[in-house]
């Protein structure tokens, strides 16, 4: 069969020139391709064939007639007779459906596909393999990323397919929209890299690679980044004033990646513990230092909180001496004299008694001072306003005691 094989590849190299429209196909690697072709013919399909031109090679011819000459464990043939018509002459003509399948077609089924009898062409196909993208270092792709605060981010991406696909970058917002990175050019290296200068907290942690060919499904690959940086500490003071005892809370904020530790330390720098004479809660990254101090005695007035993790450590001191402060003091006021005059009529006789008193009142004023706030208490204050008024208008109106 040989000789008629080259005798007909030669011959159908000489006569393509002559073909029609030409069908584009687009077929993913491994995926079953069917080619059908319909002819006419006076006598039978018998001398049909499927043949592929693949420059530079020589035609293969892959059916003659009903047999496959050309890779038979993957190419299949069919043939039926549709119908058959008279001309105006009298002559019968059969049409025939010709119907070629490729199984798992590869890049080596390239080509263009020709359906033909002697010198006719029926049809004609351009068959172009795709093979979908696929990013080359997935065994080895860590999406965990942790970068120090201030450095420079470095991604990369490298992805293969038919056609070469090209990879755009994109970060995505809280609200999972899509924003292209730099000038928004597609790479069409294999390789593909993304630099961020002076990354920060602030700047996108989720960084994902797309690659896409146009003929086929894209595909991504998303980068999660956690940008590490040392603790910064904001502390604040607050305290509730009882009658003997001032009880103090500090608490101690700070923020820092990877979450950090943090210690209390007294002014004679010894780590304070939780115990009977301080109370410390830990929320999230916080920490309060909770104590009593006693108003009649001194009282350490420094505390240090201390934070740490394994990018950096601070410290800061916390002086409450001007949270704390206590004054008593007892003032002495000396009232005028007032006459205090009660009348009553009877129906037998009109007397009138009278009575003079002098009132010396001493009030005692207490201030407890927290954050420049103060209270002050006067526990006679009834009192004195009631001899105050009425030595104010001693001849106008009657005060009984």
């Amino acid at each position: 069969m040989d000789w008629w094989y080259f005798f007909i590849s030669i011959y159908f190299a000489t006569v393509t020139a002559d073909i029609g429209q030409v069908h584009t196909l687009n077929v993913q690697q491994d995926e079953r391709v069917r080619l059908e072709c319909t002819l006419t013919s006076k006598q039978d399909a018998e001398e049909a064939m499927w043949m592929r031109i693949r420059p530079p090679y020589n035609p293969d011819v892959l059916t003659y007639r009903d047999n496959v000459v050309y890779a038979p464990d993957r190419i299949e043939l069919e043939q039926h007779r549709l119908s058959s018509s008279m001309t105006t002459n009298g002559t019968y003509v059969d049409t025939y459906f010709l119907t070629l399948t490729i199984l798992h077609p590869t890049i080596d089924d390239e080509g263009r596909y020709i359906c033909s009898k002697h010198r006719t062409i029926f049809a004609e196909y351009d068959l172009f393999i795709i093979i979908p993208p696929q990013f080359t270092d997935d065994q080895n792709f860590i999406q965990q990323r942790s970068i120090i605060e201030g450095s420079n981010l470095q991604l990369s991406c490298s992805a293969h397919g038919r056609p070469q696909p090209s990879i755009t970058w994109f970060y995505r917002t809280n609200n999972d929209k899509h924003i292209v990175l730099g000038d928004g050019a597609d790479c069409l290296d294999k390789t593909c890299e993304m630099n961020w200068i002076n990354f920060t907290r602030d700047n996108p942690t989720l960084i994902e690679c797309i690659a896409d060919n146009k003929k086929s499904s894209r595909i991504s690959k998303v980068f999660n980044i956690d940008v590490l940086y040392p603790p910064t500490i904001k502390t604040n003071v607050r305290t509730l004033i009882g009658s003997k005892n001032i009880e103090v809370f500090i608490e101690c904020l700070s923020i820092a990646n990877p979450p950090p530790s943090i210690i209390w330390f007294d002014d004679n720098r010894q780590e304070i513990a939780d115990h009977r004479l301080y109370t410390i809660k830990y929320e999230n990254q916080s920490s309060i230092l909770s104590f009593l101090i006693s108003l009649a005695e001194n009282s350490k007035v420094n505390y240090y909180c201390q934070s740490n993790n394994s990018i950096g450590i601070i410290e800061k001191l916390i002086n409450i001496s001007d949270f704390i402060q206590f004054e008593s003091k007892s003032t002495t006021i000396r009232l005028p004299t007032v006459s205090l005059s009660n009348k009553s009529k009877s129906s037998k006789s009109n007397r009138t008694r009278s009575r003079t008193t002098t009132t010396t009142t001493t009030v005692l004023t207490t201030t407890i001072a927290s954050l420049n706030n103060s209270i002050s208490c006067y526990p006679n204050i009834p009192f004195l306003f009631i001899f105050i008024i009425c030595n104010f208008l001693k001849n106008t109106l009657y005060c009984t005691v």
